[in-house]
């Protein structure tokens, strides 16, 4: 049985931040609207190509397949090889045209959620936080953390790596993905992650350590505090 599933956009004109783009059928084109074109979910941005990608329901699984667009189709920040179906699971971010167009895949409706309690689109894990990738929160027990889109790309990736050495490279391209695809878009400095990472440090307060490992990378763990919490 296929799930009620959908898109929720975090940015992608003409639709607010927030809209849920049902996907009802087993297959749904997605692309830029046109003079006698329009796909089954289509975006008005010139960046965004006219037949950019697709989103299947095969076998009991879920998958995207980029059409060999011009600026490219990445899933959690990686860009996809042009007609190689890619699997898709529940909370993975997909992004068009470096990033002007940013959704969230769900396998179930956001407004339907709404219905019974509050909304979200959480991750469990066994570590004992969970991320909300639609309001770019970071639930701690009782606590909630909001996030800016960039703060929360760069905690993603380093609370996947929990305890785990993180090139500053890797956050680098995690977190601007338009500026290493772009020779016209200056590089992220050092300073910028040096800031972005402090807002991190500054807005979770004593709940995650993050480690800088001489200038190399870093590592994040959950503070005793937060261990205790949990």
């Amino acid at each position: 049985m296929k799930p009620n599933s959908c898109l929720v956009v975090i940015r992608g004109f003409p639709y607010d931040e927030g809209s849920t783009l049902q996907i009802a059928q087993s297959k749904v084109i997605i692309g830029r609207k046109d003079v006698g074109w329009e796909p089954d979910i289509g975006f008005e941005n010139a960046y965004v190509s006219r037949k950019q990608a697709a989103i299947r329901w095969e076998s009991g699984s879920y998958s995207i397949t980029d059409f060999e667009s011009k600026h490219g189709t990445e899933v959690n920040g990686v860009r996809l090889a042009p007609f190689s179906p890619h699997p898709l699971q529940s909370s993975d971010t997909i992004s068009f045209a470096k990033g002007m167009v940013i959704l969230t895949f769900s396998t179930s409706m956001w407004e339907e959620t709404l219905d019974f309690g509050p909304a979200s689109q959480l991750s469990p894990s066994a570590a004992g936080y969970e991320l909300d990738p639609v309001r770019r929160q970071l639930h701690l027990r009782d606590l909630s953390y909001a996030f800016s889109d960039k703060e929360y790309k760069c905690l993603e990736l380093l609370l996947a790596k929990e305890r785990q050495f993180v090139p500053k490279e890797d956050i680098i391209r995690y977190v601007w993905p338009e500026r290493s695809e772009d020779d016209q878009l200056p590089p992220a400095s050092p300073e910028e992650l040096n800031s972005l990472l402090y807002r991190i440090r500054r807005k979770t307060n004593a709940a995650l350590s993050i480690e800088n490992i001489r200038g190399k990378g870093y590592i994040l763990t959950l503070s005793d505090i937060a261990a205790k919490m949990i």
